[in-house]
């Protein structure tokens, strides 16, 4: 259990603000830092005394004596602080910001989002923003992407979302393969491809050759020829899927693959992913 902090060491006395200073803030966007390693550790929107209500939370964990498993990381963060003898450092980022049009959702989520990208690191919030609208280098080529329209049929394309292995340095090759759960019918599947997707975009393509059961796993994941440094299968490289994952958007967005056939004029249909499996839709438009 996490042992109470002396109420002589409990710290951030300040908790609220004046009727004045609440007038002038209004709509805010509000961050906590570490002052040991000088690090944003939170990033939050709010009005009136929201800020420290972060203090309070922490300190009502202490008196209802929690373990450790049921504090969020920010409260851990808190509370380590103040075993140290400091105060949470807080700093209003923007204030009085427009109350329409989402204005706030994407302040706090463009900071949120340039802190993941530099020295400081990824915050302890439990939720991301959900205004991101983060572009990368590569994000930025794939605007001009070609939607995918193969000229000869493909039957059966696996299609992966890896864009969280990608954003943790995996290579398109690994991240594509493994690890996923893939039933002995569609292991069996001949003239087989993957595909792995970011935000609709193929970054990789590979031909299957096998797949293989992960070791310690229930899961598997497929070797491609040449494996383990394969030939990108140009011809499905660097497309826009994104007509694709709409047939089978609830599905996709569970996290789980789709397995897609096209018919090489022009028309694609899901075979994994959807309920509809026979009608063939257009690749464009």
């Amino acid at each position: 259990m996490v042992t109470e902090v002396p109420q002589s060491e409990k710290r951030n006395e300040k908790r609220n603000f004046d009727i004045l200073q609440k007038e002038k803030l209004g709509k805010y966007i509000y961050a906590l830092k570490d002052p040991r390693d000088g690090k944003i550790f939170y990033v939050g929107q709010g009005i009136n005394d929201r800020v420290f209500e972060h203090f309070g939370e922490a300190e009502s964990c202490l008196n209802a004596n929690k373990s450790f498993a049921q504090l969020s990381s920010k409260v851990i963060r808190i509370l380590d602080i103040w075993k140290n003898s400091e105060d949470v450092q807080w700093l209003i980022l923007a204030h009085n910001l427009p109350t329409e049009n989402n204005v706030a959702d994407y302040v706090e989520a463009g900071i949120v989002d340039a802190l993941s990208q530099s020295q400081n690191g990824e915050t302890l919030n439990d939720i991301s923003p959900p205004k991101s609208s983060m572009l990368l280098a590569d994000d930025l080529d794939s605007m001009a992407a070609e939607f995918v329209n193969p000229l000869t049929p493909y039957l059966n394309i696996f299609v992966f979302p890896v864009q969280i292995a990608l954003r943790n340095g995996v290579s398109a090759y690994d991240a594509t393969r493994t690890t996923w759960g893939v039933t002995k019918s569609n292991q069996a599947l001949k003239s087989a491809f993957a595909v792995g997707l970011k935000n609709s975009i193929s970054k990789g393509s590979f031909e299957i050759d096998k797949w293989v059961d992960v070791l310690d796993t229930t899961k598997q994941e497929f070797v491609s020829p040449q494996h383990p440094n394969p030939i990108d299968y140009e011809i499905l490289l660097n497309k826009n899927w994104n007509n694709i994952v709409a047939k089978a958007k609830g599905f996709w967005q569970r996290g789980n693959y789709l397995i897609v056939e096209f018919d090489g004029v022009g028309h694609f249909r899901i075979v994994r992913g959807s309920k509809d499996t026979k009608t063939w839709h257009n690749c464009i438009g």
